[in-house]
């Protein structure tokens, strides 16, 4: 095999592009990858951002899931009004009208659970490719969006698992909106009065591990920071997504009866 003159040793046996500028490798590859192989899959997202089909997966997912939920919240709601309102015929004829709306306005009730996952999502990346910026990475915002549509996969599978979740407990055990959650870490084991603490035991689960190790190899792969630098973005994420559920579990607390 003849080499080039000018060729060096390193050249020759550096290992090739892991992904290649117009190869075949697209949304689904770096879906699947995801599970099977995480650096491959962020090679793919650094190098090609393919967000759009993940996202159109989200989006339907999304609006069956908040159909699919719809009755637990309507009986959410049933219980909650029956904390405030006296008279049980009052709480069935404003439960019975939302049930007819619902089911009148189903097309609302699937852009809701849309629009409320773009909105997240938006959020999420804003705040990524900001603090991603700040540490001196390296990512377009493409980039950062793509790393978030695919990361946001493990927090829809955590709704599913929360809805099925819901499905065993049954309809009897939602006594307020508060029961729509059901515990999946620390907060099986430990309550406590306050609501940031609290946060912070909801926060401690599998799927929230999962999301924040990848968040962090990825903020490394995709967004183009030192892996110390990786895990110290993810850290701070899931500080300030922390004190925001706590604070919104706060509010609502005062707002609503328990």
């Amino acid at each position: 095999m003849t080499e080039h003159p000018n060729t060096t040793d390193r050249e020759q046996q550096a290992p090739p592009t892991a992904v290649e500028p117009h190869g075949p490798e697209g949304w689904s590859a770096a879906l699947i990858a995801l599970v099977t192989s995480p650096q491959r899959s962020f090679e793919i997202i650094r190098h090609r951002a393919p967000w759009l089909g993940v996202l159109v997966l989200l989006v339907a997912s999304a609006a069956s899931l908040n159909l699919l939920a719809t009755p637990f919240g309507l009986q959410a709601a049933r219980a909650q009004l029956t904390e405030v309102l006296a008279d049980p015929q009052q709480v069935d004829a404003i439960v019975s009208e939302a049930e007819q709306t619902a089911a009148a306005r189903w097309w609302l009730t699937l852009g809701t659970g849309v629009v409320t996952m773009i909105f997240r999502l938006a959020i999420q990346t804003l705040f990524v490719w900001i603090l991603a910026t700040a540490l001196r990475g390296r990512a377009r915002f493409v980039q950062a969006l793509s790393l978030m549509v695919y990361l946001n996969l493990i927090t829809h599978l955590q709704q599913w698992a929360n809805f099925l979740l819901l499905h065993v407990r049954g309809m009897d055990a939602i006594r307020s909106l508060q029961d729509l959650q059901t515990p999946m870490g620390l907060d099986l084991l430990l309550t406590g009065e306050s609501a940031l603490l609290n946060a912070v035991y909801a926060s401690v689960n599998p799927f929230t591990i999962w999301f924040l190790a990848l968040l962090g190899l990825g903020a490394a792969a995709v967004l183009r920071l030192p892996q110390r630098t990786g895990w110290v973005l993810a850290g701070i994420y899931w500080a300030a997504s922390t004190v925001l559920s706590g604070g919104v579990a706060s509010v609502m607390a005062r707002i609503l009866p328990t």
